[in-house]
């Protein structure tokens, strides 16, 4: 009884401080998922580039601009749409919509980043990956989905138009991010 007592208080106050999180930065919009229980990754970014600058970036990746590939697991993203613009209130948000399709073709996983300008002139983003199939380990591929198409040279990415400068990540529902996972060598893909 004392072990089930324990992880319901450990439960109440996980969901209180995902919660807080939430209450702090405003609500991420996720895709969505026809699976009953999916991996996902939802979270909070923090950029000091103006947001046309980091948007414009993630649009050259999903493009695959320069040659640009994904350094995750040679997979192919998609976008969905052109970008949405919402006038709220003062704030102007701007919403791309995209698929990932991994590298072995077997999943796709759908994502929404989320772009509002901040006051000190960077940007504030939300973004949000989820599988599509029944999933619960996904060894950080939805973290990755939405990290590789932002992160700068001194993360070993490969840079479009601009290396964006200093990023913060909160991690709202993604307790799968490692970073280390989101780049692998050449030979690492070729053996698998």
């Amino acid at each position: 009884m004392k072990v089930t007592t324990t992880y319901t208080r450990l439960a109440i106050l996980c969901s209180t401080l995902i919660t807080g999180v939430g209450a702090a930065h405003g609500d991420i919009q996720c895709p969505g998922s026809p699976a009953l229980k999916n991996a996902k990754c939802s979270m909070y970014i923090t950029f000091s580039d103006p947001c046309t600058d980091v948007q414009t970036e993630i649009t050259h990746r999903l493009q695959s601009e320069d040659s640009w590939s994904d350094p995750h697991n040679g997979g192919t993203y998609t976008m969905d749409a052109t970008a949405h613009v919402h006038a709220m209130d003062r704030d102007t948000r701007t919403t791309l919509r995209g698929n990932h399709l991994t590298g072995y073709g077997h999943y796709t996983d759908k994502f929404i980043f989320t772009f509002t300008d901040a006051s000190d002139g960077g940007c504030e983003v939300t973004a949000c990956s989820e599988s599509q199939v029944f999933s619960i380990l996904d060894y950080s591929t939805n973290f990755c989905n939405l990290r590789n198409l932002y992160c700068n040279a001194s993360d070993g990415c490969q840079v479009v138009s601009k290396d964006l400068g200093p990023y913060e990540e909160t991690y709202a529902d993604c307790w799968q991010n490692k970073k280390e996972n989101c780049i692998h060598e050449k030979e690492t893909l070729d053996n698998k």
